[in-house]
């Protein structure tokens, strides 16, 4: 029924509502209104009692999780932040996308799926780590052993 770019266009803002609706279901649905045998380890409380309770790395202020202040934290955002960048301006359907739109929205689009793959990126690492550290800290220790956890 549609041709052409403007089905380009419908193909992207439906793929990209999708990865958000999802992103979103999964944050909801852990975090916010987990299943019941799941609210021990998934709650805020959880994940603040794993933050305060667990021991840190030695970059981070007095070897604490509760922290913005590390060494390897700072590392971690600006490799994202450049990685996040690097992958939006290099994707093809991307820059088709840019192509074919007016410049000023162009260079506007371009930082803000920069800065949003950056936030998809950080809310799935936030998650998924809290929830091991607090799995690891009602098992009294790790749930993986060092060699698990660098197999992946």
């Amino acid at each position: 029924m549609i041709s052409g770019l403007r089905t380009r266009f419908y193909i992207s803002y439906i793929n990209t509502a999708l990865t958000f609706i999802s992103l979103s279901v999964y944050v909801l649905y852990s975090v916010y209104y987990p299943l019941e045998e799941n609210k021990a380890h998934t709650s805020f409380q959880a994940f603040y009692n794993a933050a305060v309770c667990v021991e840190g790395l030695d970059g981070n202020s007095n070897n604490s999780l509760a922290t913005f202040r590390s060494k390897s934290g700072i590392v971690l955002g600006v490799v994202l932040l450049f990685m996040t960048t690097s992958i939006v301006f290099t994707d093809q359907a991307n820059w088709q996308s840019r192509i074919a739109a007016k410049p000023s929205q162009g260079v506007v689009g371009f930082f803000l799926a920069a800065y949003i793959w950056f936030l998809v990126e950080t809310v799935l690492a936030i998650t998924t780590s809290m929830t091991y550290l607090s799995l690891s800290l009602t098992n009294s220790t790790h749930v993986l052993s060092a060699i698990e956890s660098d197999n992946g």
